[in-house]
């Protein structure tokens, strides 16, 4: 790890754009990370380009997405291609981790037989370590459950722990105390704006109520030097400015350096964004 905490970026497509053209513009501005989707296997070529001076994560699919995850045992054909893409790809693309969470389907109807015996053995033939992360939850405990299971079955492929603030927000009052307790594993930490009800991917200072700033304290005092990704979905070109400055208030926190210079390439970078996206 280094010496300050890493703060990136998702990117995925957007407008019918492919993520390798995000991630030359994240580069150029001077983000060190970002967390992907399988959508850069269809562009591999340009993304593993682009990626010599950027350390990326991969997030597996998630049902409300794509329609599955890796529990999802009629979606075997599917699993398999994407576990080859990964095993021949993680180092040329630089990947520093990849990403699930327990099934979602408590909270979305997905045709089909879903079992977890089943994600993790998908999960342990993965070369690349593996990050486990908090999903809304029906009862608490339900992921620490999870995760005592998971941690046995994986073996050396567990690589710690993504800790989604919104998703424990939203699962009940003792979302702080999960953080506290989990934090020795966590490795990847998901923020986003979101309210008590709905996860909205937003960046701060919109239309959501999570403390962002109660976790980055934290961080701070406790000088975490793991991954920090805002999960941000971008509804339009008026939400880049916002995500931007979301982006700049994670380094004011975690690397105060790194803020002074990124604010002042922010005030090009932003038009220049605009332009080569609008």
């Amino acid at each position: 790890m280094g010496a300050h905490a890493l703060v990136g970026l998702t990117v995925d497509a957007f407008k019918g754009i492919q993520p390798a053209f995000f991630l030359k513009q994240i580069r150029l501005l001077g983000v060190e990370f970002a967390e992907v989707t399988p959508a850069i296997f269809g562009d591999l070529p340009n993304v593993a380009r682009v990626v010599d001076h950027l350390k990326i994560g991969l997030h597996l699919p998630i049902i409300p997405q794509d329609g599955f995850d890796f529990s999802c045992v009629d979606h075997r054909q599917e699993i398999d291609g994407l576990i080859g893409l990964i095993n021949g790809n993680w180092r040329r693309l630089n990947l520093q981790y990849v990403l699930s969470h327990p099934t979602e389907s408590h909270l979305y109807n997905v045709p089909g037989n879903v079992s977890e015996e089943f994600l993790l053995d998908n999960l342990r033939r993965i070369q690349a370590p593996v990050v486990l992360e908090n999903t809304v939850e029906q009862a608490p405990g339900q992921f620490e459950e999870f995760l005592a299971r998971a941690r046995q079955r994986l073996g050396d492929t567990y690589a710690g722990v993504c800790f989604d603030g919104p998703h424990a927000y939203i699962s009940g009052d003792d979302w702080f105390g999960l953080f506290e307790r989990l934090f020795p594993e966590v490795r990847v930490i998901h923020l986003s704006d979101c309210t008590k009800e709905k996860d909205l991917h937003q960046p701060f200072g919109l239309d959501g109520e999570f403390p962002v700033k109660k976790v980055l304290e934290y961080l701070r005092r406790h000088r975490f030097r793991g991954i920090v990704n805002l999960e941000l979905m971008p509804r339009s070109l008026s939400d880049l400015g916002p995500l931007l400055k979301s982006y700049l208030l994670m380094l004011r926190y975690l690397n105060r350096k790194k803020y002074y210079a990124m604010r002042l390439k922010s005030l090009v970078a932003l038009p220049l964004l605009h332009y080569r996206v609008g």
